[in-house]
């Protein structure tokens, strides 16, 4: 699998500083797990953080202070890395996203959001406001042209759609923010399936959208 499209480097460096939001650090570990090209990059910047922080002067640590700071994390807390082709996945999904999808993408229930689109929530941020999503759009049919209202992670995990960027196909990422608007359109074949983290609804340019986008809770 080639993956041509990845994540920003300020948005890795936040992954690798732990600082994203549950939503996003989903999306972005689930891109790890498909992308060598992405591990690799996420080593450099790890190399170079590892780097910074051993130019740092020592300070004493609190007595305990690792086992409380491990006992507050939990497993829960904790998104697995490991790459796709390293461990076994169920149902063609990458293991970081496992936890969310335990019966596979044939068992995600889906909810009509407008003509040829369908989504499914997986989780929310901390914060209440990031949103971690599936998005199903049908193999030919667009989505209507919209721009964000903060940053978006899209990751294709199956299918394929192109906009004015280009093609995106399974393993690339979208790493958009408030300045982007574009038109996706699902290539002919097969439903594009995405990954998707947002942090506030999207901002429609038709007005029938406008008006019905809170019925579709995008």
């Amino acid at each position: 699998m080639t993956v041509n499209h990845h994540p920003d480097i300020t948005t890795l460096m936040a992954f690798s500083a732990g600082t994203l939001d549950e939503p996003y650090a989903a999306v972005i570990a689930t891109h790890l797990a498909m992308s060598e090209g992405g591990r690799e990059s996420l080593r450099h910047i790890n190399t170079i953080g590892g780097a910074l922080l051993n130019a740092e002067p020592k300070a004493e640590m609190a007595k305990g202070s690792l086992d409380r700071l491990m006992d507050a994390l939990g497993d829960d807390d904790r998104i697995d890395v490991t790459p796709h082709d390293e461990r076994q996945s169920d149902d063609a999904v990458p293991l970081p996203l496992q936890r969310y999808l335990p019966k596979g993408l044939g068992g995600v229930r889906w909810k009509w959001t407008g003509p040829g689109v369908a989504t499914a929530d997986l989780a929310w941020g901390s914060d209440g406001r990031s949103r971690l999503m599936l998005l199903r759009v049908g193999a030919g049919r667009p989505v209507p042209e919209h721009g964000h209202g903060g940053q978006e992670l899209t990751l294709i995990l199956s299918g394929a759609y192109r906009d004015r960027f280009g093609v995106f196909a399974k393993g690339d990422i979208a790493d958009h923010d408030e300045d982007v608007e574009h038109q996706p359109i699902a290539e002919p074949g097969d439903d594009c399936i995405c990954l998707v983290a947002v942090d506030a609804k999207l901002t429609f340019r038709g007005r029938l959208m406008r008006a019905l986008q809170p019925l579709f809770g995008l």
